[in-house]
């Protein structure tokens, strides 16, 4: 009895020996399974953003798309921009902080589209990758660029001030800067535009800043040089509220239509009165979040298209309300 027992042990060991010792085919893995790999993959990426201002409120916003996409997409996410709205010098510095820091991708909004290049080049010999949000710059170094097309933008805000004013008037013009392509393409756009479209209306005087305080200023003399000037526009945010501000200071409220781009408390306040005529509004969060989601795609090697065009709406007192414009509007 006892060697029988010993003989069943022995075979029993023999067979679990045997087993051990074959390899099992590997599972094939599961879609989800894939895709969860992926993702957690995804989590060891850097995505850098130099934005165009810290206190400019399109841009507070645009930060929050950005940190939003990064928190979503388990991505890393460094975000600097200037203290000064529209500091070329300070944004450049910043960029090229970003690069020596070897991020696998940067996000720009470009304050200076020329002289963001030499530094972009250096990015690109280091293998980063650049996106570029709110504008362009004068390179093919930048795997797309997101942005509002500001000459169909400013097209539609001619078309809009020219009917109102029944293609008649003076204008003014107050853009934010010379360098970036949306202050260059917001500014010859809408003048171009209202050249072609209207050609009985006159440019009356074209002046530039993206202070408020100093575009108060520049307003205060332009509509007392100009009193009879039926048009005043300002390209950003800051600007207008700088004309806001000058023409509550004169008392012209009513006597003078104000245009403009985006859609800050006190711009869209005065629409709903309608001391302002109408803008155009664009979607800061939306563009923040894609931007960076479009940096994780291409990270992921997905096919990015070159240029993406953001999206934007003509808004005024009666459709300020509805539910695809109020959803862009960061007041």
């Amino acid at each position: 009895m006892r060697k029988v027992i010993a003989l069943v042990m022995t075979l029993c060991m023999i067979l679990v020996l045997c087993a051990c010792g074959q390899q099992t085919a590997p599972a094939v893995e599961s879609t989800v399974a894939a895709e969860n790999k992926a993702a957690n993959t995804t989590g060891a990426y850097n995505i850098w953003v130099c934005d165009k201002s810290a206190v400019h409120q399109y841009h507070r916003t645009l930060k929050l798309g950005c940190e939003a996409a990064a928190k979503d997409l388990g991505v890393s996410l460094t975000y600097d921009a200037p203290a000064v709205s529209g500091d070329a010098a300070a944004q450049l510095d910043m960029f090229a902080t970003a690069v020596a820091a070897k991020p696998d991708a940067i996000c720009i909004g470009a304050i200076d589209q020329e002289a963001v290049v030499a530094t972009m080049q250096k990015a690109k010999d280091a293998g980063i990758p650049i996106f570029c949000y709110d504008n362009g710059v004068n390179s093919d170094i930048p795997v797309t660029t997101l942005a509002t097309n500001d000459i169909d933008a400013t097209r539609t805000l001619a078309e809009k001030i020219g009917e109102g004013c029944g293609g008649e008037g003076g204008v003014l013009v107050i853009g934010h800067d010379q360098t970036s392509k949306n202050g260059v393409e917001r500014t010859d756009g809408f003048i171009d535009a209202l050249g072609e479209l209207y050609p009985n209306m006159e440019i009356l005087d074209v002046q530039y800043s993206n202070d408020a305080a100093v575009v108060t200023e520049i307003a205060k003399s332009m509509i007392t040089t100009y009193p009879d000037a039926a048009v005043i526009y300002g390209t950003c945010d800051n600007v207008i509220n700088g004309i806001l501000n000058a023409v509550s200071e004169l008392g012209v409220e009513g006597k003078i239509k104000v245009i403009g781009y985006d859609s800050g408390k006190q711009q869209t306040d005065a629409v709903r009165v309608g001391t302002i005529f109408g803008s155009i509004t664009q979607a800061p969060y939306s563009q923040g979040y894609d931007i960076v989601n479009y940096a994780v795609d291409y990270l992921n090697g997905k096919d990015i298209p070159a240029s993406i065009n953001a999206t934007y709406y003509f808004y005024n007192a009666q459709n300020i309300d509805d539910p695809e414009i109020a959803q862009c509007l960061y007041d």
